[in-house]
């Protein structure tokens, strides 16, 4: 069934704009995630990361709590795709690639995530079913700080390539508090500010 999708300029691309529950169902079965649904009901992965995590009531979550408990489920999709690729790469002993770089400009990884693991379906059901502003989910994530911006898309580029040509490889950084900087314009002159980047961007 042929969807449509809406997109703004410069903005994340957007979920289709009618979606199957079927569809939904087999995309979890096929990441091995068994019986557990994505939203609707109180054991779901977005409504139990809410009340355990959050703990706070769905029917009043704010946008940024919405955001996390969104983000939280889609790393859950992704864990079982993790554990059986490591699975896969110890019993093979294949030969690993490990890739050192000061940073990684990898970008919002929300929508990222949603595209390149073909989520669309569950996210669309997730957000018919709860009313949620897509666009208005995805801003609530923050842009990478700006750093040494060249060297970090380069090295976000090489692993996205290798991950493109399935080879075992893990990208390894240093792990900033202050490393970056936030630009702002005031009075027409740029301005730096530190940018924290751990506690700024909600990593514990």
């Amino acid at each position: 069934m042929s969807t449509k999708s809406l997109v703004r300029p410069n903005s994340p691309k957007l979920v289709p704009t009618k979606t199957s529950t079927s569809k939904a169902s087999e995309l979890l079965e096929q990441y091995g995630c068994g019986p557990i649904p994505f939203v609707g009901t109180e054991n779901a992965f977005y409504e139990r990361h809410l009340v355990f995590d959050r703990v706070i009531d769905p029917k009043v979550a704010s946008a940024r709590e919405r955001f996390e408990a969104i983000s939280s489920s889609i790393r859950d999709i992704l864990a079982q795709r993790w554990v059986l690729t490591k699975t896969t790469y110890e019993r093979q002993n294949a030969k690993r690639i490990y890739y050192l770089s000061m940073e990684f400009l990898l970008g919002r990884s929300l929508a990222n995530n949603v595209t390149n693991l073909l989520l669309d379906p569950l996210v669309q059901q997730a957000v018919q079913e709860k009313g949620i502003e897509w666009l208005e989910l995805v801003e609530q994530e923050p842009d990478a700080g700006l750093g040494n911006g060249g060297l970090g898309r380069l090295a976000a580029c090489f692993l996205d390539s290798m991950a493109t040509m399935q080879l075992p490889a893990t990208g390894y950084g240093l792990r900033y508090e202050y490393g970056m900087f936030k630009q702002s314009i005031v009075d027409g002159w740029q301005k730096e500010n530190p940018d924290s980047g751990r506690l700024a961007k909600g990593e514990s």
